[in-house]
């Protein structure tokens, strides 16, 4: 099982000096939660494709993963392509995904999987319904309910624009069908460029099983553009976050005023009151009491202790990535 990460974009949107995949999601680089599910989900060694701040992105990925570079930014088939040199021998799984969705869990990477192999498709794709589609490329499906053509936005008719199922960027296919498929990519389309979702419509044309799995929770597959769609990733992430902790014996008062990192780890039964904010790698004990409207990062709290309002920085700085 291997994984491609397509993380070459510049991102413009947001606004920011860095590459788009290494913006911070409640204090972790977007593409570190991509990684991390992915080792989640059993990949070893993913292939990430860099492109814009390349040196930074393989900088921060270290040896956790193999870089495959894309000079020329000629759309989602071509990054893809850049990255075929290291699946060349490679029979199996391959997973394509965005290193801008940091919410999709191992779990979900894993049911990709399972749905590919037990249906027997040379390729699966993640689907999702939204009631406002946006620029998503569309999901047709025949009078059966099969998977008929994913059409990109730009090139959709006005009667495509209407279907609410999109296309989430997320792929599973078999390794051979995809070297197959994305050598025969052409840029005949609105934007001159290779499209990935092209090697589904040649895989269909081939006569081959192609399928479309239609996710649940269309949350998982939140790509980061802008500034807006960071902060709904953040509050996203940040209940899921606190719902683990209230899961496992934690009591948190008014969650929605509490903001936890995911690199924290606090004891059994501590009480979290309001306005508290926990970062960086914070280590709470148990049977203490947070608060309210206390900041600590970096710190380490013994259990039984009761830190009242105070802002607390200590020297436990993270060591590099969390994958």
């Amino acid at each position: 099982m291997r994984a491609v990460v397509l993380a070459a974009g510049l991102g413009k949107r947001m606004r920011s000096n860095m590459p788009k995949v290494l913006n911070p999601v409640l204090g972790r680089e977007m593409l570190g939660y991509v990684l991390a599910s992915l080792k989640e989900a059993g990949v070893k060694k993913p292939i990430v494709v860099v492109g814009h701040g390349g040196d930074l992105v393989t900088q921060f990925v270290k040896e956790n993963a193999e870089i495959a570079w894309q000079h020329e930014q000629l759309g989602t088939g071509h990054a893809v392509q850049c990255a075929l040199p290291f699946l060349n021998d490679f029979e199996g799984d391959v997973l394509v995904t965005c290193g801008d969705t940091p919410l999709i869990s191992g779990e979900c990477y894993r049911t990709l999987l399972e749905k590919r192999r037990t249906s027997g498709a040379k390729a699966l794709v993640a689907t999702m319904v939204l009631n406002n589609p946006k620029s998503y490329g569309r999901i047709k499906r025949d009078a059966k309910g099969n998977l008929a053509a994913i059409v990109e936005f730009r090139d959709a008719t006005d009667e495509e624009k209407a279907i609410r199922e999109v296309n989430t960027g997320t792929y599973c296919f078999d390794a051979a069908a995809l070297r197959e498929a994305v050598s025969n990519l052409r840029t005949d389309n609105v934007q001159r460029e290779y499209y990935l979702t092209d090697s589904i419509a040649n895989l269909l044309a081939a006569g081959e099983p192609v399928g479309a799995y239609l996710h649940p929770d269309s949350d998982e597959f939140l790509g980061i553009n802008d500034p807006a769609d960071l902060a709904m990733a953040e509050s996203l992430l940040g209940d899921r976050i606190k719902y683990r902790h209230l899961s496992s014996g934690i009591l948190i008062h008014e969650p929605s005023t509490v903001r936890i990192e995911p690199s924290v780890r606090i004891g059994l039964r501590t009480r979290i009151l309001p306005g508290v904010v926990l970062e960086g790698n914070t280590i709470i004990g148990s049977d203490c009491i947070i608060g309210p409207y206390v900041t600590l990062r970096n710190i380490q709290i013994g259990d039984h202790s009761h830190i009242a309002p105070h802002h607390l920085t200590g020297d436990r700085e993270p060591t590099g990535p969390v994958f």
